[in-house]
């Protein structure tokens, strides 16, 4: 990811941040000061953001170990004002895969949660002032979990909900009825948003919308290249059949360049990844990345086809 830099790595997962993220803190000291809070309390909001993002971190790192335990390494892992992007390498069909992967983020948060409660309750109140700050941080936390198992796309809720679903169903149709639910909830988040007049709230509701609806297209999409491929590769000769084989695992990770750079930006964030080969015809033509889809759609070419920004 381009403007970000690099501040260490962890079991071989490099950790970045944006250059947006220092918005954050500086904004959050700006308005401490401009309030009339004082330096002490100015420095304690500032280490209580960062604490945070401490635990932002801690969470995307659940998901990459659990990752790892099934073969799937993690590009990396970038903190951003609104919270951490662990780029996978793909994402699981297998339902119980999906389900830990999903599950593994929030749970380092209860993790969290517990511990700081503990603490608290064997050392009792004592400074008063640590003691607020941890039962924020803890709050703060129990928060994290809540809002990430709202069952809807990108939040690991949506994943969570698709592989309870994938169980029982098929991949397409617990993502079609998770897409559905992820809908639901956005138009909750919409409603909620303007009637409360929080822009944010709807910006985020019409963002998890377009996500969900990225999602199912990419799974239909795939499913019926899938299909195709297996209607082509009858009684094939082995130079075909390597060639089948290696179209299908470049489409595990891949899009049809027909599809929007908006739809294609949408689902790489909800799939957290970092770059996506892009197919036409059934067969690889290059890749984009996730720095140039974004760019794409600062520059308003959204609803252009995402063939335009392949470099092969």
């Amino acid at each position: 990811m381009i403007n970000s830099w690099d501040i260490g790595s962890v079991q071989g997962i490099k950790l970045r941040v944006h250059w947006t993220f220092l918005l954050l803190p500086l904004w959050i000291f700006a308005s401490a000061i401009s309030s009339g809070m004082g330096l002490t309390s100015a420095i304690v909001s500032l280490m209580f953001v960062i604490a945070i993002f401490g635990c932002v971190l801690l969470h995307e790192l659940g998901h990459a170990f659990a990752a790892q335990q099934f073969g799937i390494g993690t590009r990396d892992i970038t903190l951003l004002p609104i919270g951490g992007v662990a780029a996978l390498e793909r994402i699981p069909q297998i339902p119980l895969r999906e389900l830990w992967i999903a599950a593994a983020g929030p749970l380092v948060n209860v993790v969290i949660a517990l511990i700081i409660f503990a603490i608290q309750i064997m050392t009792g109140p004592g400074n008063s002032t640590a003691y607020l700050f941890f039962s924020q941080l803890m709050i703060a936390n129990v928060a994290l979990v809540l809002f990430n198992l709202i069952p809807a796309f990108p939040m690991d809720g949506g994943r969570i909900l698709r592989s309870l679903l994938g169980l029982k169903l098929r991949y397409v149709m617990a993502t079609t009825i998770a897409t559905r639910t992820s809908q639901f909830c956005a138009v909750v988040f919409g409603l909620l948003g303007l009637f409360s007049g929080q822009v944010l709230i709807l910006l985020a509701a019409l963002f998890v919308y377009f996500a969900a609806q990225s999602e199912n297209r990419m799974v239909q999409q795939h499913r019926s290249s899938v299909s195709n491929d297996s209607a082509k590769s009858t009684q094939p000769n082995s130079k075909s059949f390597r060639r089948t084989r290696e179209n299908r695992f470049r489409k595990d990770v891949g899009v049809p360049s027909s599809l929007s750079i908006q739809s294609v930006a949408a689902w790489l964030t909800n799939q957290r990844l970092d770059r996506c080969q892009i197919m036409e015809s059934g067969r690889f033509i290059g890749e984009v990345t996730g720095s140039q889809l974004t760019t794409a759609v600062y520059r308003g070419l959204s609803r252009k086809p995402v063939r335009q920004l392949v470099t092969a």
